[in-house]
């Protein structure tokens, strides 16, 4: 069964596909969020950010007589474990795409949006780069999670091919300097970590237990930088609980009291930092500490950010989140309120000319469907976007040079930097979200140090 997410996304691209292929601007506006200042008008690119079609250059017009479009290419899951996570952030690049198509698109040259469904199997996902790279896309944006991109990035690398993950840990080589044109949108464990350490000592808090999700890489390095950071900071670190898929499954057979014995020295420190990955099982583990009559305060990264599950833990606070994105409609940026506007209003997904009459597509979006860290996709074409602006060229290699020299540039909704070292965004101010008595809100802005 496919997810709604996944077939929302879908629909999504499909609907971009005529307007990128017809190479005129679309005149459909965005939907202005209620209570959340001005967003951009029809047609108007994200504040504090230029025209993507600045520097008109619309060469190697297509045979219609329009300008050849510039061809984008997405290996995302619809279909199978990944459909969940990829979906959401499928959304906000499509999103994106639309936004510069209808304010001129890249260069005079609309972008055109060539979706593969990896239906989170790696041999299709291999496939599908290996089809984009023989239909000549610029660029390949693909899953956040490093062990599908894998078979993209190892494809991408042999065709020299300019890869950008919208979320997730930094990409690592895949093979010998195969790092050198793959690049993250999203923030790293580390700054992750650093960040939660730094909210916790700001907030008084100099103790603190860890739950850490031991079998996934980047919850591990978060906790790893959380923990050098508190220290650094003068905090201590107490009670640790390592677990993983199997801990998570076999509490229902051991029983509630066996999980509160293995839990109940987190009750000791005034807050759990929980260390756990987007997609992982984080938010299963939240629930048990609270079901096991543990109400200390909860430290998270955007693994427990979204709207879906709150519902389930209004009662279950206090939980400070910290994520890319507020989904509240009280983000410091227009851009990231109207978008998630947009999907409460079902405005997002429109209806492809090639549906039936029997299709709302706004019958697939819900106003649960929102997560912070999914803005992440329009952040990783903005990134392309920028770097095309900058250098007036197509050349992946040109391209990641010039990303790697990225310092405060701005992108859709926040600035950000990298380095030949780093290939993940930094700098980026990252949303404090507080859940305490059945309310939501944002309640500060921070930026990890070092990062």
């Amino acid at each position: 069964m496919r997810s709604r997410h996944g077939v929302a996304a879908v629909l999504t691209a499909a609907a971009l596909l005529a307007v990128a292929c017809s190479g005129a601007p679309s005149d459909q506006s965005e939907p202005a969020p209620a209570g959340a200042g001005s967003p951009p008008a029809a047609g108007v690119t994200p504040a504090a950010a230029t025209d993507p079609a600045a520097d008109v250059d619309a060469r190697d017009d297509g045979a219609a007589g329009g300008p050849e479009p510039v061809r984008i290419g997405v290996i995302m899951a619809a279909g199978g474990r990944l459909a969940p996570h990829d979906g959401p952030v499928l959304d906000a690049l499509a999103y994106a795409v639309r936004q510069a198509n209808s304010s001129g698109g890249l260069r005079g040259r609309p972008l055109e949006l060539l979706f593969e469904d990896s239906d989170s199997e790696l041999n299709t996902a291999h496939a599908a780069t290996r089809r984009l790279i023989d239909r000549d896309v610029t660029v390949i944006f693909t899953s956040c999670d490093p062990y599908f991109s894998r078979p993209v990035r190892e494809a991408a690398h042999g065709a020299g091919t300019l890869v950008i993950v919208p979320c997730g840990p930094e990409p690592l080589p895949t093979l010998a300097a195969g790092r050198d044109r793959v690049f993250s949108a999203g923030t790293s464990a580390q700054a992750y970590g650093r960040a939660l350490a730094e909210y916790a000592v700001d907030a008084g808090i100099f103790s603190a237990a860890t739950l850490v999700e031991a079998d996934r890489a980047e919850a591990v390095q978060m906790c790893d930088s959380f923990d050098r950071r508190f220290a650094e900071l003068g905090g201590s670190r107490g009670f640790t609980l390592r677990f993983d898929r199997f801990w998570i499954a076999a509490q229902p057979v051991v029983g509630a009291q066996a999980t509160a014995r293995a839990l109940e020295r987190a009750a000791e420190h005034p807050a759990v930092v929980l260390c756990a990955a987007v997609g992982g099982r984080g938010i299963r583990m939240f629930e048990l500490l609270r079901s096991a009559g543990i109400g200390t305060e909860v430290l998270a990264p955007a693994a427990l950010d979204g709207v879906a599950w709150q519902r389930g833990i209004f009662g279950l606070e206090p939980l400070t989140v910290i994520t890319e994105a507020s989904t509240f409609g009280d983000d410091p940026s227009a851009q990231v309120n109207a978008y998630f506007a947009s999907i409460i209003t079902g405005d997002l997904r429109r209806e492809p000319e090639s549906a039936g009459r029997d299709v709302d597509p706004r019958g697939l979006a819900q106003v649960e469907d929102r997560v912070g860290w999914a803005v992440t996709g329009a952040e990783a074409l903005w990134i392309f976007i920028r770097a095309v602006q900058r250098t007036a060229s197509l050349d992946p290699a040109v391209l990641a040079a010039d990303i790697e020299r990225f310092e405060d540039v701005e992108l859709w909704m926040d600035s950000a930097t990298f380095s030949p070292s780093r290939h993940a965004v930094s700098g980026r101010a990252l949303r404090v979200i507080r859940h305490d008595g059945g309310a939501s809100r944002l309640i500060e802005l921070r930026i990890p140090t070092g990062f």
